[in-house]
């Protein structure tokens, strides 16, 4: 193959909330850069990230940006500069409701905690109708149904009901408290067919599966109510804090200007590689991850919005200087 020739194939692994979005840059990046290909295992962040640093894959995708210290540790395919995360999409996180007649309900984080927590046991409660005046919420029990840590929708719901102040204590953030009812051992696809066989039923789910299948719970952010909607959520981010350091560019969502709930998609990459074209190719999958094309192509098929116009600039240039150019 010709010095500088951009072909072939990577491996990525990572995060069930990458799968959809990975595949939408993969198909952006074939038909940008002919005779390349993305492959993705959506086998968890952990496994991803363990799969990077065995040098199993050429890439892996997490939810939270590696610490400064493991990112300069991880080895695998990279140089001893270690790796650096990319902030890359932003996945909405949602309370999903399955509860007959009710078509919008609005939830607040001390509520929210306290459902989560079997200290409010049915829709009728008086809490959760002070929320709701203008909504006839009947007297049915709710089912607690979320995902058994690690998940990646438990991080974005654990960091707002921390921030608001309430009594939560998760053992990390991508796992719930002990007190949470209804963990069950389900991937995503699989808790939304069981929250749609039960009437009454809650569950953290990814914006993308709750769709128009369930009705999404307005959040409280700011003492405002905010719908799960992209506009809404493209606010949160378009004013989210971005920090940039020569290993990370991350992203958050500000709940003072919209709907801040969301899992941020990060890539982990090499700074770089050991093999020259495998950096080359990295750097070109990484330029078409963070160009229009691909992201509007993840926001079309995935419901992933893209990063803040000032994280995607920073993106670029960390993509940039993978191997300084090489």
């Amino acid at each position: 193959m010709p010095s500088g020739t951009i072909e072939g194939a990577l491996t990525g692994i990572g995060s069930n909330a990458g799968q959809g979005a990975v595949s939408a840059w993969g198909l952006a990046w074939g038909s940008s850069v002919k005779g390349t290909y993305v492959s993705y295992s959506p086998d968890g962040s952990a496994a991803g990230l363990k799969a990077f640093q065995d040098g199993q894959s050429q890439f892996a995708v997490g939810s939270a940006p590696l610490p400064e210290t493991e990112a300069s540790a991880v080895r695998g395919m990279c140089s001893s500069k270690g790796a650096m995360s990319i902030a890359a999409g932003v996945l909405p996180v949602g309370v999903a409701v399955k509860l007959k007649g009710v078509n919008d309900l609005v939830l607040d984080a001390k509520t929210l905690a306290q459902i989560l927590q079997g200290g409010i046991t049915r829709w009728n409660d008086p809490k959760i109708a002070a929320l709701n005046p203008e909504t006839t919420l009947p007297d049915a029990a709710i089912t607690v149904l979320v995902q058994e840590g690690p998940a990646d929708t438990a991080r974005p719901v654990n960091s707002y009901l921390k921030d608001a102040g309430t009594d939560w204590n998760p053992p990390a953030q991508d796992r719930w408290p002990g007190s949470v009812k209804g963990q069950v051992q389900s991937p995503p696809l699989d808790l939304a067919n069981k929250l749609d066989d039960t009437n009454g039923g809650l569950s953290i789910l990814d914006g993308s599966i709750i769709g128009n299948r369930f009705v999404a719970a307005q959040l409280v952010f700011d003492g405002k109510p905010q719908r799960l909607q992209a506009s809404s959520v493209v606010d949160a981010v378009s004013t989210g804090n971005v920090t940039a350091s020569s290993n990370a560019v991350t992203q958050a969502l500000d709940g003072r200007s919209g709907y801040g709930l969301g899992t941020v998609i990060y890539m982990y990459v090499c700074r770089e590689y050991t093999d020259d074209h495998m950096g080359r190719l990295v750097r070109s999958f990484g330029e078409t991850v963070l160009s229009e094309e691909a992201q509007k192509n993840a926001n079309a098929f995935a419901f992933v919005m893209s990063p803040s116009k000032k994280a995607v600039n920073e993106g670029r240039a960390l993509v940039n200087a993978i191997g300084d150019g090489q």
